[in-house]
Parts: structure tokens; sequence; C-alpha cells
């Protein structure tokens, strides 16, 4: 793990965000979340500020797309389906990456609730790789799952991801494992966790870490520190890889973000079991 870029996504960081409280020093790369903000209206202030901040510091951004149950309306991209306004909020979403230099995006395959919806995505994917290869830029498929509504999604198991990359067959496509997700899949598929590693190995290129309580706990997504929550990582240490490991922590205290971030850069044991809540 200490060979590989250990970051926290952006909003946990006190030089991005007024309510942050990890130092950017602190990390090696932060995730920048175009979910979170319009970027078609404050496009040029991200880049800017972003810019800003790499002068002064040695970082490095990687991207989170919009999908397709994000906050921003407007620029929800939901690839399952087949509208040119998807790809092209995907062609602005990968300028912006290039603009402040990052090297991988993260994207979602969108809903499976109309028919040919994997194929769409396989579809639209390849359009978003070919874009992003002009740029020099990774795409890094993330896994998700079937929400607390019984909406399904594109991408959720591990042999429907390992589909998906072989027959979009692009160079410059990888897999973004969300241990997560992962957790909350793996308990409603009666899979293994490992099952995801094993299957997408030669895939994985980015990993999101958090931890939730699955579908025993509304919302099931939780986006806890490492110590809180239901996933073991004492068992999944082994299992961690990829050039970006990000930290995706939307809730829980400050000691808990300090003591996950201090446990992925390998200056922390995690706690017991027993203290596992």
């Amino acid at each position: 793990m200490n060979n590989r870029k250990v970051g926290i996504n952006w909003t946990n960081v006190k030089e991005l965000n007024c309510h942050g409280t990890v130092g950017i020093e602190d990390v090696d790369v932060v995730e920048i979340s175009l979910a979170d903000v319009d970027f078609l209206k404050f496009g040029e202030d991200i880049v800017n500020f972003a810019l800003t901040i790499k002068e002064n510091y040695d970082i490095n951004y990687t991207v989170h797309a919009p999908y397709q149950n994000s906050y921003i309306e407007r620029t929800r991209v939901n690839l399952s389906k087949i509208d040119e306004r998807n790809i092209k909020l995907m062609e602005e979403t990968i300028k912006l990456s290039s603009e402040i230099g990052a090297e991988t995006i993260v994207v979602h395959a969108g809903d499976a609730i109309s028919r040919g919806a994997e194929e769409n995505a396989v579809e639209n994917l390849k359009k978003v790789c070919g874009i992003a290869c002009y740029y020099g830029i990774d795409i890094a498929l993330e896994n998700i799952f079937t929400d607390e509504n019984g909406t399904k999604r594109v991408g959720e198991t591990p042999q429907e991801l390992l589909d998906i990359c072989d027959r979009v067959s692009k160079d410059n496509l990888g897999v973004n494992i969300d241990v997560g997700h992962v957790f909350i899949s793996s308990t409603m598929y009666n899979l293994k966790i490992e099952d995801y590693f094993n299957t997408l190995r030669d895939y994985i290129i980015h990993m999101h870490i958090h931890n939730n309580h699955g579908i025993e706990k509304t919302p099931w997504d939780e986006h806890l520190p490492i110590f809180t929550g239901l996933i073991d990582y004492r068992e999944l240490q082994h299992l961690i890889i990829g050039r970006n490991i990000i930290l995706e922590i939307r809730s829980g205290s400050t000691d808990g973000i300090s003591a996950s971030l201090e446990f992925m850069k390998g200056k922390k044991r995690l706690a017991p079991l027993a203290s596992v809540a």
C-alpha cells in the first residue's frame, strides 16, 4: 500500500473546503467530485482554484464524474441511456479533468431500469474512452448497487463489470473498486468481497475506501470512516490495490477520518474487531 498514492475526497481537505479537517500535505492525491457542484457554471472557477492549490502543494488530482442520481440535476450523466447530452457532459468533464492534470476519471455505468441498459453503457463507454484517450486520461468504471428503493444499476456484480470491460475493449478503461458498494452488493448477491478482487484483479486501477452497516441500516451507503461499520479492513488489507487509494468519507468524526488516513498510509493498525460498531 505504501507505494501507491493515498488520498481523500475533496470535501475533507481544509485547503479546498472550509469544513475540511485533513491538511492537503497529508495526502498524495485529492479526488474532486464534479457530481457535487455545477461544473458547467463554475468550471472556470474550479480549474483556477485547483491549479492555484497545485502550484503551492505537491498534489495530484483524480475526478469523479457526475452520475445518474448526482446532486445537480442538469449535469447528471446516465451512461445506460443513448443520449448525446450524456456524451457532451462527459466530454466537458474530461476537458476540465485534463486542465487540472487529472489522469483518472471515475464513472458510473448508470441505471438498469430499461431494456438494453448494459448494451447502451458499453456503447457510451467506448465513446467516452475514445475522448479520454485523446487527453491521455484513464476511465475507472465503479461498481454500484441496487439502492434502498430497488433501483438496479449497471455494473453491480464482478462478472457484470468484467463483461463490460471486455466488451468495451479499450486500453484506458479500468475498474474502480468501491469497497463500501462491494459490501452491499455482495450481501444482495450472496457473494464474497474477495470475488470482486479475484475476478477484476487485472482491471483494478483505482479504489474507494469507506465503511457502512450494509443493508442493516438506512441509508446503506453511509461512507463512514473505516473504523466504523461492519467491513473488517483487517481482512481486506492484502487486497487493496490500484494506483490511487481514495478515502471517500462523507460522515463521521474528525478523529475517525484521521485514523482512517493513518491506517491507509500504513501508520496505524486497525482496532480489534470487538470495537467496530
